[in-house]
Protein backbone atom coordinates (compact mmCIF):
# COMPACT_ATOMS: atom_id res chain seq x y z
CA UNK A 1 0.00 0.00 0.00
CA UNK A 2 1.21 3.17 -1.10
CA UNK A 3 1.74 6.14 2.10
CA UNK A 4 2.03 9.47 1.78
CA UNK A 5 6.12 10.73 2.81
CA UNK A 6 4.99 13.55 5.28
CA UNK A 7 4.93 14.50 8.84
CA UNK A 8 1.25 14.77 10.21
CA UNK A 9 -0.21 17.76 9.85
CA UNK A 10 -0.41 18.50 13.79
CA UNK A 11 3.27 17.62 14.43
CA UNK A 12 4.00 20.36 11.78
CA UNK A 13 1.73 22.95 13.62
CA UNK A 14 3.59 22.13 16.68
CA UNK A 15 7.07 22.63 15.20
CA UNK A 16 6.23 26.22 13.89
CA UNK A 17 4.64 27.31 17.08
CA UNK A 18 8.07 27.09 18.45
CA UNK A 19 8.85 30.24 16.33
CA UNK A 20 5.97 32.00 16.27
CA UNK A 21 4.12 34.38 18.38
CA UNK A 22 0.29 34.49 18.19
CA UNK A 23 0.47 38.01 16.86
CA UNK A 24 2.83 37.42 14.68
CA UNK A 25 1.47 37.98 11.17
CA UNK A 26 1.87 35.26 8.48
CA UNK A 27 0.98 35.64 4.44
CA UNK A 28 -0.21 33.74 1.65
CA UNK A 29 1.14 35.18 -1.47
CA UNK A 30 -0.69 34.79 -4.75
CA UNK A 31 -1.03 35.64 -8.45
CA UNK A 32 -4.49 36.27 -9.94
CA UNK A 33 -4.61 36.76 -13.97
CA UNK A 34 -6.88 37.37 -16.78
CA UNK A 35 -8.03 34.12 -18.42
CA UNK A 36 -5.66 34.97 -21.32
CA UNK A 37 -3.41 35.04 -18.86
CA UNK A 38 -2.70 38.56 -18.59
CA UNK A 39 -2.66 40.19 -14.86
CA UNK A 40 -6.02 40.80 -13.50
CA UNK A 41 -4.86 43.93 -11.54
CA UNK A 42 -6.77 46.53 -8.75
CA UNK A 43 -9.74 43.54 -8.12
CA UNK A 44 -10.47 43.34 -4.31
CA UNK A 45 -10.18 39.64 -3.61
CA UNK A 46 -12.13 38.19 0.00
CA UNK A 47 -10.66 35.46 1.95
CA UNK A 48 -12.37 33.58 4.73
CA UNK A 49 -11.59 30.44 7.21
CA UNK A 50 -13.53 27.81 8.26
CA UNK A 51 -13.04 25.62 11.82
CA UNK A 52 -11.94 21.69 10.17
CA UNK A 53 -14.08 19.09 12.17
CA UNK A 54 -13.39 15.41 11.98
CA UNK A 55 -16.30 13.73 11.82
CA UNK A 56 -16.84 10.81 15.00
CA UNK A 57 -15.14 7.48 13.81
CA UNK A 58 -17.82 4.66 14.63
CA UNK A 59 -15.53 1.87 13.61
CA UNK A 60 -18.55 1.61 10.36
CA UNK A 61 -18.66 3.20 6.61
CA UNK A 62 -16.53 6.31 6.69
CA UNK A 63 -18.70 8.97 7.99
CA UNK A 64 -18.79 12.20 5.31
CA UNK A 65 -17.33 15.49 6.79
CA UNK A 66 -19.77 17.95 7.52
CA UNK A 67 -20.22 21.51 5.53
CA UNK A 68 -18.05 23.87 6.97
CA UNK A 69 -18.98 27.21 8.18
CA UNK A 70 -17.10 30.15 6.75
CA UNK A 71 -16.69 33.39 8.07
CA UNK A 72 -15.09 36.48 6.54
CA UNK A 73 -11.83 37.01 7.61
CA UNK A 74 -10.21 39.86 4.94
CA UNK A 75 -9.69 41.61 1.86
CA UNK A 76 -6.72 41.73 -0.57
CA UNK A 77 -5.92 43.82 -3.68
CA UNK A 78 -4.18 42.50 -6.74
CA UNK A 79 -1.07 44.59 -8.10
CA UNK A 80 -0.58 45.63 -11.57
CA UNK A 81 1.17 42.64 -11.81
CA UNK A 82 -1.57 41.06 -10.14
CA UNK A 83 0.49 39.80 -7.26
CA UNK A 84 -1.20 39.72 -3.87
CA UNK A 85 -1.23 38.24 -0.34
CA UNK A 86 -3.42 37.38 2.26
CA UNK A 87 -2.19 38.45 5.80
CA UNK A 88 -3.19 36.66 9.13
CA UNK A 89 -2.25 36.48 12.68
CA UNK A 90 -0.77 33.53 13.54
CA UNK A 91 -2.85 32.95 16.26
CA UNK A 92 -6.15 32.68 13.89
CA UNK A 93 -4.36 29.85 11.96
CA UNK A 94 -4.84 26.99 14.33
CA UNK A 95 -7.42 26.19 17.15
CA UNK A 96 -7.65 24.41 20.04
CA UNK A 97 -7.65 20.60 19.59
CA UNK A 98 -9.81 19.21 22.36
CA UNK A 99 -10.16 15.75 20.62
CA UNK A 100 -6.10 15.38 20.62
CA UNK A 101 -3.97 13.77 23.80
CA UNK A 102 -1.13 15.75 22.98
CA UNK A 103 -1.30 18.90 25.72
CA UNK A 104 -2.07 22.46 23.68
CA UNK A 105 -2.18 20.97 20.50
CA UNK A 106 -3.84 23.15 17.72
CA UNK A 107 -5.19 21.65 14.21
CA UNK A 108 -5.51 24.38 11.56
CA UNK A 109 -8.46 26.80 10.21
CA UNK A 110 -9.04 26.28 6.44
CA UNK A 111 -8.69 29.54 4.55
CA UNK A 112 -10.10 29.66 0.99
CA UNK A 113 -9.79 32.77 -1.46
CA UNK A 114 -12.21 32.91 -4.71
CA UNK A 115 -12.64 35.07 -8.29
CA UNK A 116 -15.47 34.91 -10.57
CA UNK A 117 -16.14 36.77 -13.41
CA UNK A 118 -18.94 38.34 -15.10
CA UNK A 119 -20.21 35.34 -17.54
CA UNK A 120 -20.16 33.62 -14.36
CA UNK A 121 -16.54 31.47 -14.72
CA UNK A 122 -14.78 31.41 -11.16
CA UNK A 123 -11.84 30.08 -9.33
CA UNK A 124 -11.78 28.99 -5.77
CA UNK A 125 -8.36 27.67 -3.91
CA UNK A 126 -9.15 26.45 0.03
CA UNK A 127 -6.38 25.58 1.92
CA UNK A 128 -4.50 24.45 5.04
CA UNK A 129 -1.56 25.88 6.40
CA UNK A 130 0.63 26.68 9.02
CA UNK A 131 3.13 29.26 8.07
CA UNK A 132 3.69 31.43 5.08
CA UNK A 133 2.52 29.79 1.79
CA UNK A 134 2.79 30.67 -1.92
CA UNK A 135 -0.82 29.31 -3.59
CA UNK A 136 -1.47 28.14 -6.92
CA UNK A 137 -2.62 30.61 -9.72
CA UNK A 138 -5.86 32.41 -9.25
CA UNK A 139 -7.33 32.20 -13.09
CA UNK A 140 -10.76 30.97 -14.36
CA UNK A 141 -11.00 28.34 -17.04
CA UNK A 142 -11.28 29.95 -20.56
CA UNK A 143 -13.87 26.86 -21.54
CA UNK A 144 -15.38 28.73 -24.35
CA UNK A 145 -18.89 26.79 -23.53
CA UNK A 146 -20.84 26.97 -26.22
CA UNK A 147 -24.19 25.42 -27.47
CA UNK A 148 -25.08 23.97 -30.94
CA UNK A 149 -28.48 22.75 -32.06
CA UNK A 150 -27.55 19.37 -34.07
CA UNK A 151 -29.85 16.16 -35.52
CA UNK A 152 -28.75 14.43 -32.15
CA UNK A 153 -29.93 17.12 -29.78
CA UNK A 154 -27.70 19.82 -28.05
CA UNK A 155 -24.00 19.41 -29.30
CA UNK A 156 -22.44 20.70 -25.90
CA UNK A 157 -18.29 21.86 -26.72
CA UNK A 158 -15.93 23.23 -24.30
CA UNK A 159 -11.95 23.25 -24.22
CA UNK A 160 -10.19 21.03 -21.77
CA UNK A 161 -9.67 22.26 -17.99
CA UNK A 162 -6.78 23.80 -16.71
CA UNK A 163 -3.79 21.83 -16.31
CA UNK A 164 -2.29 21.04 -12.33
CA UNK A 165 -1.11 23.94 -10.62
CA UNK A 166 2.29 23.99 -10.76
CA UNK A 167 4.77 24.45 -7.82
CA UNK A 168 5.99 27.78 -7.15
CA UNK A 169 9.95 28.66 -7.16
CA UNK A 170 9.54 28.82 -3.52
CA UNK A 171 8.12 25.67 -2.81
CA UNK A 172 8.64 21.91 -3.02
CA UNK A 173 6.05 18.91 -3.89
CA UNK A 174 5.67 16.34 -1.72
CA UNK A 175 7.19 12.74 -1.97
CA UNK A 176 5.16 9.54 -1.88
CA UNK A 177 6.74 6.07 -2.49
CA UNK A 178 5.26 3.91 -5.11
CA UNK A 179 4.78 -0.10 -5.32
CA UNK A 180 8.65 -0.84 -5.45
CA UNK A 181 8.86 1.50 -2.65
CA UNK A 182 10.95 4.07 -4.37
CA UNK A 183 10.18 7.45 -3.27
CA UNK A 184 8.66 9.73 -5.97
CA UNK A 185 7.20 13.02 -5.97
CA UNK A 186 3.90 13.54 -5.46
CA UNK A 187 2.17 16.21 -7.43
CA UNK A 188 -0.86 17.84 -8.13
CA UNK A 189 -4.02 15.61 -9.72
CA UNK A 190 -5.01 16.24 -13.05
CA UNK A 191 -8.19 18.30 -13.13
CA UNK A 192 -10.82 16.15 -14.94
CA UNK A 193 -13.88 17.98 -16.80
CA UNK A 194 -17.00 17.33 -15.30
CA UNK A 195 -20.19 17.83 -16.88
CA UNK A 196 -23.25 18.93 -15.32
CA UNK A 197 -27.13 19.39 -16.42
CA UNK A 198 -29.73 20.70 -13.90
CA UNK A 199 -33.21 21.81 -13.83
CA UNK A 200 -33.97 23.83 -10.93
CA UNK A 201 -30.73 23.06 -9.15
CA UNK A 202 -30.84 19.71 -9.36
CA UNK A 203 -28.92 17.06 -11.37
CA UNK A 204 -30.36 16.01 -14.58
CA UNK A 205 -27.04 14.28 -15.66
CA UNK A 206 -23.19 14.30 -14.98
CA UNK A 207 -20.35 12.43 -16.48
CA UNK A 208 -17.07 12.58 -14.66
CA UNK A 209 -14.15 13.06 -17.80
CA UNK A 210 -17.06 14.26 -20.42
CA UNK A 211 -15.76 14.52 -24.10
CA UNK A 212 -16.25 17.65 -26.26
CA UNK A 213 -18.50 18.01 -28.13
CA UNK A 214 -21.02 15.86 -26.03
CA UNK A 215 -24.62 15.90 -27.55
CA UNK A 216 -27.57 16.15 -24.88
CA UNK A 217 -29.99 13.69 -26.53
CA UNK A 218 -33.73 14.76 -26.21
CA UNK A 219 -34.27 11.56 -23.70
CA UNK A 220 -31.35 13.31 -21.18
CA UNK A 221 -33.75 16.37 -21.38
CA UNK A 222 -36.85 14.94 -21.17
CA UNK A 223 -39.45 17.75 -20.11
CA UNK A 224 -37.86 19.18 -17.87
CA UNK A 225 -37.91 22.89 -17.13
CA UNK A 226 -35.12 25.27 -17.93
CA UNK A 227 -32.62 22.85 -18.32
CA UNK A 228 -28.85 24.18 -18.20
CA UNK A 229 -25.19 23.07 -18.62
CA UNK A 230 -22.18 23.91 -17.05
CA UNK A 231 -18.86 21.98 -16.77
CA UNK A 232 -16.51 22.27 -13.13
CA UNK A 233 -13.06 20.68 -12.26
CA UNK A 234 -10.90 20.24 -9.36
CA UNK A 235 -7.19 19.66 -8.48
CA UNK A 236 -5.98 18.25 -4.99
CA UNK A 237 -1.93 18.56 -3.86
CA UNK A 238 0.66 19.10 -1.14
CA UNK A 239 3.76 21.82 -1.50
CA UNK A 240 6.22 22.58 1.68
CA UNK A 241 7.77 26.06 2.26
CA UNK A 242 10.99 27.10 4.18
CA UNK A 243 9.06 30.53 5.30
CA UNK A 244 12.18 32.92 6.96
CA UNK A 245 11.87 32.78 10.65
CA UNK A 246 10.22 29.86 11.01
CA UNK A 247 10.69 25.98 10.66
CA UNK A 248 9.51 23.87 7.18
CA UNK A 249 5.57 24.34 6.52
CA UNK A 250 3.18 22.42 4.84
CA UNK A 251 0.58 23.04 2.56
CA UNK A 252 -2.68 21.45 2.21
CA UNK A 253 -5.01 22.93 -1.26
CA UNK A 254 -7.91 22.27 -3.50
CA UNK A 255 -8.14 24.64 -6.51
CA UNK A 256 -11.93 23.89 -8.04
CA UNK A 257 -12.68 25.44 -11.95
CA UNK A 258 -16.10 26.57 -12.89
CA UNK A 259 -17.69 27.52 -16.02
CA UNK A 260 -20.35 29.80 -17.23
CA UNK A 261 -23.52 27.94 -17.02
CA UNK A 262 -25.85 28.13 -20.10
CA UNK A 263 -29.33 27.93 -20.49
CA UNK A 264 -30.72 24.86 -22.88
CA UNK A 265 -33.99 24.58 -24.40
CA UNK A 266 -36.76 22.81 -22.25
CA UNK A 267 -37.26 19.03 -23.32
CA UNK A 268 -40.28 17.50 -24.92
CA UNK A 269 -40.60 14.28 -24.53
CA UNK A 270 -42.32 12.62 -21.41
CA UNK A 271 -41.17 9.04 -20.38
CA UNK A 272 -44.08 6.36 -20.71
CA UNK A 273 -42.53 5.55 -16.73
CA UNK A 274 -43.82 8.70 -15.42
CA UNK A 275 -45.88 8.00 -12.38
CA UNK A 276 -45.77 4.16 -13.28
CA UNK A 277 -45.61 2.14 -9.65
CA UNK A 278 -42.52 0.41 -8.18
CA UNK A 279 -41.22 -1.93 -6.05
CA UNK A 280 -40.05 -2.57 -3.52
CA UNK A 281 -40.91 0.87 -2.66
CA UNK A 282 -42.13 3.07 0.66
CA UNK A 283 -45.94 3.91 0.77
CA UNK A 284 -47.66 6.10 -1.48
CA UNK A 285 -46.53 6.66 -5.19
CA UNK A 286 -43.02 5.51 -6.44
CA UNK A 287 -39.76 7.71 -5.83
CA UNK A 288 -37.93 6.86 -9.07
CA UNK A 289 -40.35 7.70 -11.10
CA UNK A 290 -42.24 10.61 -9.96
CA UNK A 291 -39.96 13.21 -12.68
CA UNK A 292 -39.07 14.88 -9.07
CA UNK A 293 -35.01 14.04 -9.53
CA UNK A 294 -34.94 13.84 -5.49
CA UNK A 295 -32.23 11.41 -4.75
CA UNK A 296 -34.18 8.67 -2.42
CA UNK A 297 -32.81 5.44 -0.38
CA UNK A 298 -34.24 2.31 -1.37
CA UNK A 299 -33.98 1.22 2.74
CA UNK A 300 -34.48 -2.28 2.76
CA UNK A 301 -34.93 -2.80 -0.48
CA UNK A 302 -31.64 -1.51 -1.50
CA UNK A 303 -30.53 -5.71 -2.09
CA UNK A 304 -33.45 -6.29 -4.94
CA UNK A 305 -33.88 -4.59 -8.13
CA UNK A 306 -36.12 -2.23 -8.48
CA UNK A 307 -39.36 -3.53 -10.30
CA UNK A 308 -41.25 -1.09 -12.68
CA UNK A 309 -44.76 -1.91 -13.60
CA UNK A 310 -45.52 -0.03 -17.07
CA UNK A 311 -49.50 1.29 -17.25
CA UNK A 312 -50.18 -0.80 -20.54
CA UNK A 313 -47.71 -2.99 -22.33
CA UNK A 314 -45.04 -0.93 -24.98
CA UNK A 315 -41.90 -1.05 -26.67
CA UNK A 316 -39.27 0.68 -25.43
CA UNK A 317 -36.62 2.02 -27.20
CA UNK A 318 -34.47 4.64 -24.12
CA UNK A 319 -33.70 4.88 -20.70
CA UNK A 320 -32.30 7.14 -19.02
CA UNK A 321 -30.66 6.55 -14.97
CA UNK A 322 -30.06 9.27 -13.01
CA UNK A 323 -28.54 9.30 -9.31
CA UNK A 324 -28.05 5.72 -9.03
CA UNK A 325 -25.92 4.72 -5.79
CA UNK A 326 -24.08 1.23 -5.72
CA UNK A 327 -20.98 -0.18 -4.24
CA UNK A 328 -18.60 -0.81 -6.41
CA UNK A 329 -20.88 -0.29 -9.41
CA UNK A 330 -19.84 1.50 -12.47
CA UNK A 331 -22.57 0.25 -15.00
CA UNK A 332 -26.65 -0.32 -14.74
CA UNK A 333 -28.43 -3.50 -16.16
CA UNK A 334 -32.41 -3.17 -17.24
CA UNK A 335 -34.61 -6.27 -18.04
CA UNK A 336 -37.83 -6.52 -19.66
CA UNK A 337 -40.74 -8.78 -19.39
CA UNK A 338 -44.30 -9.21 -20.70
CA UNK A 339 -45.81 -11.14 -17.91
CA UNK A 340 -43.39 -10.93 -15.22
CA UNK A 341 -42.05 -13.82 -15.10
CA UNK A 342 -39.74 -14.06 -18.13
CA UNK A 343 -37.28 -11.98 -18.36
CA UNK A 344 -34.63 -10.35 -21.64
CA UNK A 345 -31.72 -8.12 -21.50
CA UNK A 346 -33.25 -4.51 -22.48
CA UNK A 347 -29.14 -2.97 -21.81
CA UNK A 348 -25.80 -3.28 -20.11
CA UNK A 349 -24.22 0.25 -20.28
CA UNK A 350 -21.87 1.89 -17.98
CA UNK A 351 -22.89 5.02 -15.89
CA UNK A 352 -20.84 7.97 -16.01
CA UNK A 353 -19.00 7.98 -13.01
CA UNK A 354 -15.07 8.80 -12.67
CA UNK A 355 -12.79 6.23 -14.54
CA UNK A 356 -9.38 7.62 -12.96
CA UNK A 357 -9.49 8.06 -9.21
CA UNK A 358 -5.28 6.67 -9.06
CA UNK A 359 -4.88 10.50 -7.76
CA UNK A 360 -7.06 10.19 -4.90
CA UNK A 361 -5.69 6.43 -3.87
CA UNK A 362 -3.95 7.32 -0.84
CA UNK A 363 -5.65 7.73 2.38
CA UNK A 364 -4.65 11.27 3.10
CA UNK A 365 -5.70 12.61 -0.37
CA UNK A 366 -9.05 10.95 -0.37
CA UNK A 367 -9.80 12.54 3.02
CA UNK A 368 -9.06 15.62 2.33
CA UNK A 369 -11.11 15.65 -1.18
CA UNK A 370 -13.92 14.55 1.26
CA UNK A 371 -13.62 17.00 3.67
CA UNK A 372 -13.22 20.04 0.85
CA UNK A 373 -16.15 18.50 -1.06
CA UNK A 374 -17.75 21.55 -0.03
CA UNK A 375 -15.91 24.69 -0.57
CA UNK A 376 -17.09 26.18 -3.52
CA UNK A 377 -18.60 29.25 -3.14
CA UNK A 378 -20.57 29.19 -6.63
CA UNK A 379 -22.01 25.21 -6.17
CA UNK A 380 -22.86 22.27 -4.18
CA UNK A 381 -20.65 19.66 -3.19
CA UNK A 382 -18.33 18.07 -5.86
CA UNK A 383 -16.65 14.62 -4.71
CA UNK A 384 -15.86 11.63 -7.09
CA UNK A 385 -16.39 9.03 -4.29
CA UNK A 386 -20.17 10.13 -3.97
CA UNK A 387 -21.05 6.87 -5.24
CA UNK A 388 -23.71 9.07 -8.13
CA UNK A 389 -23.89 7.70 -11.61
CA UNK A 390 -26.02 8.71 -13.98
CA UNK A 391 -26.26 6.97 -17.30
CA UNK A 392 -28.35 6.67 -20.72
CA UNK A 393 -28.76 3.81 -23.47
CA UNK A 394 -30.34 2.83 -26.18
CA UNK A 395 -32.70 -0.57 -25.52
CA UNK A 396 -32.77 -3.53 -27.15
CA UNK A 397 -35.99 -4.42 -28.83
CA UNK A 398 -37.27 -7.49 -27.12
CA UNK A 399 -41.02 -6.91 -28.27
CA UNK A 400 -43.87 -5.63 -25.75
CA UNK A 401 -43.13 -5.16 -22.70
CA UNK A 402 -45.15 -3.85 -19.47
CA UNK A 403 -42.38 -5.03 -16.64
CA UNK A 404 -39.37 -3.77 -16.02
CA UNK A 405 -36.63 -4.34 -13.37
CA UNK A 406 -33.29 -2.30 -12.86
CA UNK A 407 -30.09 -3.65 -10.97
CA UNK A 408 -26.59 -1.89 -10.48
CA UNK A 409 -23.51 -3.84 -12.08
CA UNK A 410 -19.85 -3.86 -12.11
CA UNK A 411 -17.43 -4.90 -14.65
CA UNK A 412 -14.37 -3.20 -12.56
CA UNK A 413 -11.31 -5.49 -12.02
CA UNK A 414 -12.20 -8.41 -13.89
CA UNK A 415 -15.87 -8.44 -12.21
CA UNK A 416 -18.03 -9.96 -14.86
CA UNK A 417 -20.82 -7.54 -14.64
CA UNK A 418 -23.03 -9.87 -11.93
CA UNK A 419 -26.52 -8.16 -11.21
CA UNK A 420 -26.35 -6.87 -7.58
CA UNK A 421 -28.84 -4.15 -5.51
CA UNK A 422 -28.43 -0.61 -5.56
CA UNK A 423 -28.87 2.17 -2.21
CA UNK A 424 -29.77 4.63 -3.89
CA UNK A 425 -31.87 6.49 -6.72
CA UNK A 426 -33.00 9.62 -8.17
CA UNK A 427 -34.69 8.66 -11.31
CA UNK A 428 -35.61 6.03 -13.52
CA UNK A 429 -36.93 6.85 -17.02
CA UNK A 430 -38.12 4.23 -19.64
CA UNK A 431 -39.11 5.92 -23.56
CA UNK A 432 -41.02 4.47 -26.19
Amino acid sequence: MRLPFRTLVTLAVLCTACDRLQDDPIFAYGLAQQRDGSPLAGATLSYERARVVYPPNTGGPPVPFPEPEWEPYGTATTEASGDYFLEMRYGDVQAPDPNSPIPEATRPYRFRVSHREEDGAGTVVSFLFADDVELPTLRVWDSRLALEQMPGGIAVSFQPPPPAPEVPVTGNVVNTSNEAGEVVPFPPSEPVAVLFVTSGGKPLFRWWGAPSPWTANPYVLEDFDAPEVGLRAFSLGEWWFSPLGAAHTFMDFRQEWRTPVLPMPRGSLRPVSRGAVCEPAPEGACPWTDGKLDVVPRGNGAASPLKVTLPEPVRLRHAVVRGMSASGGDSFRLEGSADGETWSVLAISPLRVSENLSHLALGSRRQFADMTRYDSPFDGPLYEFDGMGFGEAPLEDVGLVRYVRLFAANYARGNMGIPQGFSSLAELSLFE
